[in-house]
C-alpha cells in the first residue's frame, strides 16, 4: 500500500475551508429536525445523498477524478459505505429524538477520536500547543453541553448522536488512510452510489415507505442536507483531508456547535444562554493554538510499504 502523503501546514485557506464546513454543518441538525418528523431517519438520509450525488459527480468531472474504483478496491469501498450509512443513520435517528443544539454538541466529539487515531495510524503528531488547543476546544464543547442539558432533551437521542460522533471520528481517519488508494472525490461519489440503496433498503424494512410525507418543511430540510451538506460540505471536507493534517482540521471543527446552537436558537427558537459566549472564547483559543503550531509528520509502521522499515 502506498504511504499516506505528507499533509501541509494548516494555512488561511484551510482555516476558511473548515469554517465554511462548520457553518453549513451547524445548520444540518436544524434541517434534520424539519425533515425527520415527516420522513423517517434512514429515508431522509437516502434522499439527502440522492440530492447531493449530482454535485459530487460534477466535482469528480471538474477535478478529473474517476467516478468508480478499481475492482480490487470494491471491498474497501463497501466498508466505507457501510460506515457512512451507520454514521448518518445514527445522527438522523438521534437528532430526531433530541434538540438541534444538543445534536450539534454531541456530534462534535469526533476530534477527540481523530487525535489519538491519527497519531496511531497516520503518524500525525500534535505538540504541546496542539494538545492545549484540543483541551481548550473540548472545554468549550463541555460548556455548551452543560447548557444544552439544562435546556432539556432526550437521553436516548443524545446517546445515539454521541455514538454517531465517535463513528465520524473513526471515519475521518479511515478516509484519509484510504486517499492514497482512492482519490477523495472518487471515494465520496462512490460511497454515495452504494450508500443510497442501503439507506432505502433499511428504510423499507424498518420504517416503511408509507410513512413518508413530503411536506414543505421536510422538502426544504432535504434540500439543505443534500446540497449544502452532502454536496458542498462533504466535498470541501474531503479535499481538506487530502491536503491538511486530519487531527488539526478535526480540532477546528469544534466550531460547529457554535453555529449549530446559533441556528437552533434563531430558526427553531431553542434557548440561548450566556455560556455560549464562554464556550466561543474557549473554542477560539483552541483554534488559535492548533493553527499556529508547527506540524510534524512521521510514517506510521502500520502504513509502511511492504519490505520497508518504518522510521
Amino acid at each position: 500500500m502506498p504511504p499516506v502523503p505528507t499533509s501541509r501546514r494548516l494555512d488561511l485557506k484551510g482555516v476558511l475551508g473548515v469554517t465554511l464546513c462548520c457553518a453549513l454543518w451547524g445548520g444540518n441538525a436544524v434541517a434534520v429536525k424539519y425533515s425527520v418528523p415527516d420522513i423517517p431517519p434512514f429515508g431522509c438520509a437516502a434522499f439527502r445523498f440522492l440530492i447531493g450525488l449530482p454535485v459530487v459527480a460534477s466535482v469528480c468531472r471538474i477535478m478529473g477524478q474517476p467516478m468508480w474504483v478499481e475492482r480490487r478496491h470494491t471491498r474497501l469501498l463497501i466498508a466505507h459505505s457501510l460506515i457512512t450509512v451507520l454514521q448518518i443513520g445514527t445522527f438522523n435517528l438521534g437528532t430526531g429524538l433530541s434538540l438541534a443544539g444538543r445534536s450539534s454538541v454531541f456530534i462534535n466529539v469526533h476530534p477527540l477520536i481523530v487525535a489519538p487515531l491519527s497519531w496511531l495510524l497516520l503518524g500525525e503528531r500534535l505538540g504541546r500547543q496542539g494538545v492545549m488547543g484540543l483541551i481548550a476546544a473540548a472545554l468549550g464543547v463541555t460548556v455548551l453541553l452543560s447548557t444544552a442539558v439544562q435546556a432539556g432533551g432526550n437521553l436516548t437521542g443524545d446517546a445515539i448522536v454521541l455514538l454517531s460522533g465517535m463513528i465520524f471520528g473513526a471515519q475521518t481517519v479511515a478516509q484519509k488512510w484510504t486517499f492514497p488508494i482512492i482519490r477523495p472525490a472518487t471515494l465520496l461519489f462512490t460511497q454515495y452510489v452504494l450508500a443510497i440503496p442501503m439507506f432505502f433498503a433499511i428504510s423499507a424494512v424498518f420504517e416503511g415507505f408509507d410513512t413518508y410525507q413530503f411536506t414543505p418543511g421536510a422538502l426544504w430540510g432535504l434540500l439543505y442536507q443534500g446540497l449544502a451538506v452532502s454536496g458542498v460540505v462533504f466535498t470541501v471536507w474531503m479535499l481538506l483531508l487530502s491536503r491538511y493534517p486530519a487531527n488539526r482540521i478535526a480540532t477546528l471543527a469544534f466550531m460547529t456547535p457554535l453555529f449549530g446552537i446559533a441556528a437552533g436558537t434563531l430558526v427553531r427558537g431553542e434557548p440561548f444562554r450566556w455560556e455560549l459566549v464562554v464556550a466561543g472564547v474557549l473554542v477560539g483559543c483552541g483554534i488559535y493554538l492548533v493553527s499556529r503550531e508547527r506540524f510534524e509528520h512521521r510514517q506510521s509502521p502500520a502504513l509502511a510499504l511492504p519490505g520497508e522499515d518504518a522510521p
